[in-house]
């Protein structure tokens, strides 16, 4: 059979292959980086930046993600913390090539201010303890955030009133040429003349007294291994030794293993972590994954000798519209049948490993299981100019606010409840309510809630940190 084809029939189906031709080209059509060029970068080392790159000179990339693929690279600048802003620009050459220039502003990095801190695991503990300013903290902060440009971290904190203590932190991220092997040491001095020696009904027992209630120092170094740019690999090796006074082990003879005033231990930890945040101090989008475990007591005459298993994942959603949606987990288990003294047993309530609305409690056990979850809504969000102020690290203020929204959840597993006194432990508990976050430069995040949990009792909350 003969199929005839008219001359304008025939005309379309050429002009639709060309178009389908042209389609399939510019699908994977290419340009090649010129020049890669950081300005802004005063103090820190261009081999810094170039670490964070996925791209590099003389390399092709597809146009039709050019763009998605320069914000990821300005996000890992950014996710540094060497800068306050990281910006991203590209030119075509006249020669048809790419120029790409990463603008930064550095924030300062050597800081040296005096502290007045709160004891208290929070502020809301503190305020309803009776506002005691016998119970803070002052003393003098040193740090240096980019060491040599390198990116190095140097801490020094000096502190006297409610605890005594001496500290040094250490980190390089990059001690090889191929930048992937880090290391991290610390050393730590710290007493106290008020000491939490147990808890009852949820609650932190103190004793406040003249003389130094406990002694205690540590030292430690971690190993860090990064596989290319979102994970990470870290082993710690770390001793602890610690004194009390007589007093404690009357109060509570388990404060320590064995019934002793004394305890001496090496530590042996192991973490992997995924790391695929937009902003670290504050994400929207991405997730970050950690699973770790740790060994307490690796020699025979350690006094502790028990481990744990952690498991993290938090999940940040772009729910598109300035709505976006976090939730988080955490687990931990620690091994069964084995004798914890009191010092070394952790719960909920300590830092963010809580649930909201239960910032006044800490949860005694061996074992817990947390979820946080909230919904966010991004109401302002700019770079603020500050004329009065003359230095450039302080007169730009990046300024975000999101209402918000949280449910929480969570159970502790104490087998030993009775010893503990606990009434929160071994049921699920829960918070939920509504809140402000306010995120703004050298990643500060101040988070107001109003928190409802069990029983339908309510409250303010005002934390200072990040979400996880």
């Amino acid at each position: 059979m003969n199929i005839q084809l008219s001359r304008y029939t025939l005309n379309f189906i050429i002009i639709a292959c060309i178009f389908i031709c042209l389609g399939i080209v510019a699908l994977g059509q290419t340009i090649q980086i010129e020049s890669i060029e950081f300005n802004g970068n005063e103090k820190t080392k261009a081999s810094i930046l170039r670490r964070e790159l996925d791209i590099f000179v003389n390399d092709s990339i597809e146009i039709k993600s050019l763009d998605k693929r320069l914000e990821f690279n300005r996000r890992k600048l950014m996710n540094t913390n060497l800068f306050i802003w990281v910006k991203v620009d590209y030119h075509q050459t006249i020669k048809g090539t790419l120029n790409i220039t990463f603008e930064f502003l550095e924030q300062w990095y050597v800081l040296a201010y005096p502290v007045f801190q709160l004891a208290e695991r929070n502020l809301t503990d503190w305020w309803t303890r009776g506002r005691n300013f016998d119970r803070v903290v002052y003393g003098a902060h040193f740090t240096h955030n980019n060491f040599r440009g390198m990116s190095e971290k140097i801490q020094i904190r000096a502190e006297s009133g409610f605890t005594e203590r001496l500290d040094f932190n250490y980190t390089n991220p990059y001690t090889d040429i191929k930048k992937t092997l880090g290391i991290s040491l610390n050393l730590n001095y710290q007493t106290t003349k008020s000491l939490a020696y147990s808890s009852k009904n949820d609650t932190l027992k103190y004793i406040n007294s003249n003389t130094n209630m406990r002694e205690k120092w540590t030292g430690g170094v971690s190993l860090r291994k990064r596989l290319k740019f979102y994970d990470f690999q870290t082993l710690e090796f770390k001793y602890n030794h610690t004194i009390i006074a007589d007093t404690i082990l009357k109060l509570n003879p388990n404060y320590l293993q064995g019934k002793t005033n004394e305890q001496n231990y090496f530590q042996f930890g192991y973490n992997y972590s995924y790391d695929f945040r937009d902003y670290v101090a504050y994400p929207l989008r991405g997730k970050k994954i950690d699973i770790g475990f740790v060994k307490y007591g690796l020699l025979r005459q350690d006094q502790v000798s028990y481990w744990e298993i952690l498991a993290a994942a938090a999940y940040f959603f772009d729910l598109k519209n300035k709505f976006y949606l976090t939730n988080q987990i955490k687990v931990k288990y620690t091994q069964e049948d084995q004798t914890i003294p009191y010092s070394n047993v952790r719960g909920l309530g300590y830092g963010n490993e809580l649930v909201r609305g239960y910032e006044l409690n800490v949860i005694d056990g061996d074992s817990y299981f947390l979820s946080r979850n909230t919904l966010k809504f991004e109401i302002f969000s700019k770079v603020l100019p500050i004329k009065l102020i003359p230095w450039k690290q302080f007169n730009q203020l990046p300024l975000s606010i999101y209402p918000t929204a949280f449910f929480d959840f969570a159970y502790v597993n104490q087998p030993k409840s009775m010893t503990y006194k606990t009434i929160l432990a071994n049921k699920w508990i829960y918070g939920y309510g509504l809140g402000f976050d306010i995120v703004t430069y050298y990643n500060i995040v101040c988070k107001i809630s109003f928190p409802v949990i069990n029983g339908n009792k309510s409250g303010f909350v005002i934390n200072l940190g990040r979400e996880f």
